[in-house]
């Protein structure tokens, strides 16, 4: 089963979510989806991040996109009832993707990419990611991630200590990044907060391409580690009992009460 929410422009974005894991009968090969769909003139991005623990895949069903992985960009377009594209993330693969009109409209010094139709960017694009191992943290990210950016009377019903406040009057208009952050931290998102390949020249390869990954690696894990330790001490939680659907959060406690690390 699966839920839906839905943000507005100009970053429109679609989530259908599963509310549940899958079914004790279900083949384990089989993996729980999450679908996006971005609407025509959407901004929305993934924003360039990488998983440690997580080999992810993009299944481009419908529409046109740009997909960044590693130093390369590409456009990837499917039209309606033809068939889709996969792309493979590996674990530690710095990666973003969105709409290729908004990239081409960035980036591109003609009007499209090579080979491709202006109506091809026009239509909705539809996405559905999954990953390997499988298991429900790309359906909790989502679900506590949106009850952060788009928060409903639902969401934020829960009491706060007094601690949890000030933190919150403290960190101002920082809020909702603190809060992201906690949540990049314990679901294995960790975006690249500090870019410093188009500093120092994507082609230099070598030694040199590995310290500049390394320096941003490093600063996106110093940076979310000391997060996760303020957010743990203020009583900031990655995964919220009202953000989360009863199954789905009914698995998470278990897991966490087993002593599970829940990277």
């Amino acid at each position: 089963m699966s839920a839906t929410i839905t943000r507005p422009l100009p970053s429109a974005v679609t989530y259908h979510i599963a509310t549940s894991p899958q079914p004790s009968r279900t083949p384990s090969s089989v993996p729980l989806k999450s679908t996006i769909h971005l609407p025509q003139s959407s901004t929305w991005s993934s924003g360039l991040h990488f998983h440690a623990t997580h080999t992810e895949y993009l299944r481009l069903v419908q529409g046109a996109v740009f997909v960044r992985l590693g130093p390369t960009v590409q456009i990837l377009s499917v039209k309606k009832g033809e068939e889709a594209v996969v792309v493979t993330v590996p674990r530690y693969a710095r990666h973003e993707w969105g709409r290729a009109e908004e990239w081409i409209r960035k980036n591109w010094t003609g009007s499209v990419g090579p080979g491709m139709k202006v109506e091809e960017l026009d239509e909705e694009v539809i996405v559905e990611e999954w990953t390997d191992p499988i298991d429900i943290d790309k359906a909790l990210f989502f679900w506590n991630l949106n009850g952060v950016i788009a928060p409903t009377p639902g969401t934020q019903s829960r009491p706060e200590s007094a601690l949890f406040r000030v933190a919150r009057w403290l960190l101002g208009s920082w809020w909702i990044d603190f809060q992201l952050l906690v949540i990049f931290w314990e679901l294995d998102n960790y975006p690249v907060l500090f870019e410093l390949v188009p500093l120092l020249g994507r082609e230099g390869g070598g030694v040199l391409e590995w310290f500049e990954y390394a320096v941003e690696y490093l600063v996106t894990y110093g940076v979310l580690f000391v997060a996760s330790l303020v957010g743990r001490l203020v009583g900031v939680e990655a995964v919220r009992e009202e953000r989360t659907p009863e199954a789905l959060w009914k698995v998470w406690r278990e897991r966490k009460e087993g002593g599970k690390k829940t990277a």
